[in-house]
């Protein structure tokens, strides 16, 4: 059997909407997921190729790709904001190819399976991780169809005119069973454009070290890896980065997992072995305020670590609780105050717009930014996405979201869901301002300057002054 798996074609106006300057500093990066899904078909024997369509590939070139390999089952990733043209690539599939069985998985069916399997251009979906699900449901199509597919965990099927789910598939514990990821199947790492605050050095891999989050953010929503966090051992950690330095060429690395720090000695084993193996090579990685010591930080920088991503959320305590971040502004400010002493930049996630918030709150995150000293600071517009607790209590209230054509947070010209305590124009104005503000201050410009460190870095920083001077 040939399978294909797809990340659909897209055009930058659907990420960014009418925010168009916003367009320079989209993250685009390899799709791990479905990298991983490749390594574990192929390793069962199965002829699979990836079409990444994130690096400029239209739907017809796409098309005529997919004619020409012919697959029996094309698998389509798919995030909520992504979802339309998620569906008008299966569309398209079914149109040139309508043997094909077409398998939808990713975030957004595992957020609302009913929604998005209502569909009738899909005829399974894949819900949380989904490589053993995946290599499950092919293997069962090779032997039967789809004939009677409730016997395999983990799926979203219609039957009877009506969308169901079969029993949850547990998940993966132990991490070091899956393959690396079947990067060979990808394009090129130069052929991907990071945004710009996350490198110094280019071409950047990103990794996944561990899977899974134990916190319950109202605004986040976990159906994919859930909240039980596990991780790859320290070894497996290092093959892989050795991989991606010696045989794909990367000269950076970013971890990607959501929160790389949970098990701080973990962490210090891998950097350690970093050191002993003499792998010198800039890194960044995403963690939170609570897992981290200045010991372990300093440990990390020692290691390669140039930059760390905290989710700081809010500058203002009342909406910091409302988040259930765990977190508080004293934590905050002491992890931000650690890295910087140890000499680490620090980039950090802001979410504006929730219920909890008023135009003093908003201005409060916005001066605590500012004091805080950050390198990167990004004030991402909250998207009542499904699956979260939010969305939850909103829809509760009487709130109505077309789930499947909600904005992304880059595009701050969309605002589905405006605080009670404002007006959308005050909301509005405030987006428009933020990052102003906060980076076009000439001692946030001079610092950056100073700290800049490699021609890829500041020809980063370039484009990233030129999209905030377009807002």
């Amino acid at each position: 059997m040939r399978i294909a798996l797809v990340s659909p074609p897209y055009t930058a106006e659907a990420l960014v909407g009418k925010t168009a300057s916003m367009k320079v500093v989209l993250n685009i990066v390899p799709p791990l997921g479905l990298a991983y899904l490749a390594a574990v078909l192929e390793k069962d024997g199965y002829d699979v190729r990836i079409f990444d369509c994130s690096i400029g590939i239209s739907l017809s070139q796409l098309m005529a790709h997919l004619k020409e390999y012919q697959p029996d089952v094309v698998g389509i990733t798919s995030t909520t904001p992504a979802f339309p043209d998620a569906r008008r690539t299966a569309e398209g599939v079914r149109q040139i190819l309508p043997k094909a069985v077409i398998v939808l998985g990713g975030a957004h069916v595992s957020a609302v399976p009913q929604s998005a399997l209502s569909y009738d251009c899909f005829d399974v979906g894949v819900i949380a991780e989904g490589e053993f699900t995946m290599l499950e449901l092919v293997r069962h199509i090779e032997e039967d169809g789809l004939s009677d597919l409730t016997g395999i965990a983990g799926l979203a099927l219609r039957k009877d005119g009506e969308v169901i789910l079969t029993k949850p598939r547990g998940y993966i514990m132990d991490l070091d069973t899956l393959p690396f990821p079947a990067r060979h199947l990808l394009p090129p790492l130069s052929a991907y454009s990071p945004t710009p605050a996350s490198y110094r050095k280019l071409p950047l891999a990103v990794l996944m070290t561990s899977r899974g989050c134990p916190y319950k953010c109202t605004f986040c929503d976990r159906k994919v890896f859930g909240n039980l966090t596990r991780g790859h051992s320290p070894d497996r950690v290092v093959a892989e980065v050795e991989e991606v330095l010696n045989r794909y060429g990367a000269r950076e690395i970013r971890f990607f997992d959501d929160t790389f720090t949970y098990d701080k000695d973990r962490v210090m084993e891998i950097c350690e072995k970093f050191l002993q193996k003499g792998l010198r090579f800039p890194w960044t990685c995403l963690t939170r305020v609570s897992a981290v010591t200045k010991e372990l930080l300093k440990k990390m920088k020692e290691a390669g670590c140039w930059q760390v991503l905290y989710g700081l959320e809010s500058g203002d305590p009342r909406v910091l609780a409302s988040l259930k971040k765990g977190n508080t502004i004293e934590q905050n400010e002491q992890a931000v105050r650690w890295a910087q002493e140890v000499g680490l930049g620090v980039r950090a996630d802001f979410i504006v717009g929730t219920p909890a918030e008023t135009m003093e709150s908003l201005e409060r995150t916005l001066e605590f930014a500012k004091r805080l000293k950050l390198d990167y600071a990004h004030f991402n517009k909250f998207v009542p996405f499904a699956g979260t607790e939010l969305y939850e209590e909103l829809v509760a209230q009487g709130h109505k979201f077309e789930i499947s054509e909600l904005p992304t947070i880059l595009d701050h010209k969309a605002t589905p869901y405006v605080p009670p305590s404002m007006t959308a124009e005050e909301f509005q104005e405030f987006l428009d301002r933020a990052n102003r503000e906060f980076y076009l201050r000439p001692s946030h410009i001079l610092r950056r300057l100073l700290r800049t460190r490699t021609w890829h870095e500041l020809t980063g920083q370039i484009k990233g002054a030129f999209a905030i001077i377009r807002l």
